[in-house]
């Protein structure tokens, strides 16, 4: 029993350290503001990535799910990517990488940087339809879900993606889940418009070259 209490006691001192040698290495951080009842929210001020060496700080605030759009290379998946880390890293260990954190507590799901499987005989789409049916059926009525979709059904033709993955969508936002959708089909903010917010990045040309300043602009 001693020796059990000394193991989990070291256990939980490491712990702690690695947590406050996280926090020592942020160039900015803050205790979330965690809540189990209510609405799914979120809502994170100048939001950055941890890994990134020149970070663009982003802010937003949601109470509905939210459909990204943008040109290629415009922050799209680096912007889900970064609220995905740092709702799992509020809510493991208790910080925030931003100014100001506040949301609900969340199971966490993704359907990104998906890939085929030769070994398994598996297609792109297979995997892809297999990626977000795992999340609808995580759903649940009690405990809210994040969930992240990058390039919803990249894997299919044109016409029958934007039938399919409207539906996906509209499914998801009507359930117990907050999501996050990077999307290129620009008809779906139309076809959503009344269960999505719509973000977006944007570019401009200068001297024969493509800017971008990863910034996130509503509309």
């Amino acid at each position: 029993e001693v020796l059990n209490r000394i193991y989990e006691t070291i256990g939980f001192l490491d712990s702690m350290i690695a947590a406050a040698s996280f926090r020592e290495y942020l160039p900015g951080y803050c205790e979330p503001e965690l809540v189990k009842t209510g609405k799914p929210k979120l809502a994170v001020t100048d939001l950055y990535h941890p890994l990134l060496d020149t970070p663009v700080e982003n802010s937003i605030c949601e109470e509905v799910s939210v459909l990204l759009t943008g040109s290629n290379a415009s922050g799209k998946s680096t912007f889900i990517k970064t609220l995905a880390i740092n709702a799992i890293l509020a809510q493991t260990v208790f910080t925030s990488v931003s100014k100001c954190y506040k949301a609900n507590f969340f199971m966490i799901y993704s359907s990104m940087a998906l890939r085929d499987n030769i070994l398994s005989h598996e297609s792109y789409y297979i995997v892809e339809i297999k990626s977000l049916k795992r999340i609808l059926d995580r759903m649940n009525p009690e405990i809210p879900m994040l969930c992240f979709i990058d390039e919803v059904l990249r894997g299919t033709n044109t016409l029958e993606r934007i039938a399919a993955s409207s539906r996906i969508l509209s499914s998801l936002s009507r359930r117990n889940a907050l999501v996050f959708a990077a999307t290129h089909d620009i008809e779906l903010t139309q076809i959503l418009e009344k269960e999505y917010s719509n973000y977006h990045f944007q570019e401009r040309i200068e001297n024969n070259q493509i800017l971008f300043d990863y910034r996130l602009y509503q509309g």
